[in-house]
């Protein structure tokens, strides 16, 4: 059983991941940067983890642009540091070809981890909103 010293209020413990609203226009590439540090606010060595990320799709209707579990998987990325970003950051990247398949309310989240999961971070979540495209 755990007790408090002192005091009988409420501790809130943990931090909910960003949220991200990612808006893409269909056919076409997007990217963007995520900047990561660890509790001294000190740039994450990138190089050390494994990003994975995932987009899906709500199984219920009512559940567009919602974080849930209760999604089909509509496509994996592997996020990367590439030779643009700065120490601690990494690029989220979908290409033209797979930004076609998305539609708005598909969700995500993007998380790190350490080798033998030593340490599993969900570093963001979110949904994505599709604007059409006009010109072919």
């Amino acid at each position: 059983m755990a007790t408090t010293r002192g005091s009988s209020g409420v501790y809130n413990v943990g931090e909910k991941p960003p949220t991200v609203i990612w808006t893409i226009v269909k056919g076409d590439t997007s990217a963007f940067k995520v900047y990561v540090t660890d509790d001294a606010k000190e740039p994450l060595n990138i190089p050390d983890w494994t990003i994975s990320m995932k987009i899906k799709r709500p199984n219920l209707a009512s559940n567009k642009g919602i974080i849930t579990d209760d999604a089909t998987t509509v496509m994996s990325l592997t996020p990367a540091q590439d030779e643009n970003d700065l120490p601690g950051e990494f690029t989220v990247f979908l290409s033209a070809a797979n930004s076609v398949s998305l539609q708005t309310g598909d969700i995500f989240d993007i998380q790190l981890s350490l080798p033998q999961d030593v340490l599993v971070w969900t570093v963001a979540q979110g949904s994505i909103t599709v604007l059409e495209d006009v010109t072919d």
